[in-house]
């Protein structure tokens, strides 16, 4: 009976006890009837969802308990790690959108852009580096360890985005490179790289979601 956890599922189950109310008020004229049938079609509903809530939840061994918390307390750990590396993301990000926001203003120059973004190329590629050397916690089953390895790619690979992009444009204001001496022209050339090469949204909440749910044990929900 798993299908009954399914939203579309239940929301049937609704509708269709909603038509038998209805039609029951169509064809039961008379209201002791009516209301007798009413109590019948609700216990009955009740009942149904009730033994499948019971049902759904499982009691589980001291063992397994005890092989989800040393699971959960090993994920918790790295995850309290690898979060350090998603605030650094963001730190970088945040740093070229104001070096790039600043040259905008045509507050600083084009000499500056190109020396706060080389110091910057090299802090991601530490970042880079450091993500390239990832891996999943011990102790993990193969769902979640599955589950884990696909947070680590997504984060790689939007981690080289990243830094593709700084590497791009800090290349584009190198002033051996420049082909103007135009600070609006300088703009426009900076701002290509940051459309051609900048990351998607780093998405990583369905994995961590999923992962939630299968390290919760069944009494603690």
């Amino acid at each position: 009976m798993e299908y009954l956890a399914i939203p579309s599922v239940k929301l049937t189950l609704i509708c269709l006890v909603i038509i038998l109310l209805l039609a029951g008020w169509q064809y039961f004229p008379k209201k002791k009837i009516f209301l007798a049938f009413c109590t019948v079609l609700i216990a009955a509903s009740l009942f149904f969802f009730f033994s499948h809530k019971q049902a759904s939840r499982p009691a589980i061994s001291e063992e397994a308990k005890y092989a989800m918390q040393l699971e959960q307390h090993s994920f918790i750990t790295w995850y309290n790690d690898y979060k350090k590396n998603i605030d650094t993301i963001h730190h970088h990000w945040q740093q070229y959108h104001t070096i790039m926001q600043a040259f905008k203003n045509d507050e600083i120059s084009i000499q500056t852009v190109y020396t706060r973004l080389k110091r910057l190329q090299e802090s991601s590629a530490d970042l880079k580096n450091k993500t390239a050397r990832l891996e999943p916690p011990p102790g993990l089953e193969d769902a979640n360890y599955e589950l884990t390895i696909r947070i680590i790619q997504k984060t790689r690979d939007y981690v080289n985005r990243e830094y593709e992009v700084i590497s791009k444009t800090k290349e584009a204001a190198d002033p051996a490179n420049l082909k103007t001496n135009d600070q609006p022209q300088q703009v426009r050339a900076l701002n290509r790289m940051m459309i051609l090469y900048s990351p998607v949204n780093l998405n990583i909440a369905d994995e961590i979601s999923q992962l939630k749910a299968n390290l919760t044990i069944p009494d603690e929900e």
